[in-house]
């Protein structure tokens, strides 16, 4: 793996822990959508699951109604911004990486809007900030490398999902799949990619990197 110059991270569930409020917003929608709400003891077998059997599961024929449901969905988030807590550890992670003059940056399905509230909150800053639809994330990503005229190999992508390791495959880039988020460790290594369980195992991977270049 080559020395990286730039991150870009996802970020519910990479750095926000967006779990309990993923399910109050999901139960609270159930009623208005007509699919079924998730028990809390299901989520640790819904962790294995990619995006599609997700919603499939839930929605089955229902999924025609998948955009208002995101857009519902996008509105509550947006809503219970005070209730989204940061990951232990994501604050020092991104400090530090900023102190060895990593350039950072964020792509994600979330609202734009919601992220910049949520960096506010959290008093976070971000070299950019790009919005994508669920499942067109690998041709943002094009976008992003091509306007920030960013290197591939020189550029790692982290995120959360069993999707976000399938985009960066896509792309040809380096992908770290972090084990706190939305899937599970299982699922994510079943793709191929290389996982974390601490955000401190980020700086670890990047200084075996420096290391293996320079020797």
């Amino acid at each position: 793996m080559h020395p990286k110059k730039t991150i870009i991270f996802d970020f519910d569930g990479t750095l926000v822990d967006i779990e309990p409020v993923f399910l109050k917003i999901f139960n609270t929608l159930a009623p208005e959508f007509g699919y079924a709400s998730i028990p809390s003891d299901a989520i640790p077998q819904l962790k294995k699951l990619h995006l599609r059997t997700l919603i499939w599961k839930f929605l089955g024929f229902r999924v025609f109604l998948l955009p208002k449901i995101l857009r519902r969905g996008r509105e509550e988030y947006h809503r219970l911004i005070p209730e989204v807590e940061l990951f232990p550890g994501i604050q020092e992670l991104l400090s530090t990486l900023r102190a060895q003059g990593i350039s950072i940056g964020i792509l994600s399905s979330s609202r734009k809007d919601t992220i910049i509230a949520l960096l506010e909150k959290f008093h976070l800053s971000m070299d950019f900030v790009y919005q994508c639809d669920l499942f067109n994330k690998a041709k943002v990503l094009n976008t992003l490398l091509n306007e920030k005229s960013l290197i591939p190999q020189e550029t790692l992508y982290v995120g959360d999902e069993v999707r976000d390791v399938e985009a960066c495959h896509k792309v040809g880039l380096d992908v770290l799949a972090v084990t706190w988020g939305l899937n599970s460790k299982e699922a994510l290594q079943k793709t191929g990619a290389q996982t974390i369980d601490r955000p401190g195992e980020l700086l670890a991977k990047l200084s075996l990197i420096k290391e293996e270049t320079h020797s």
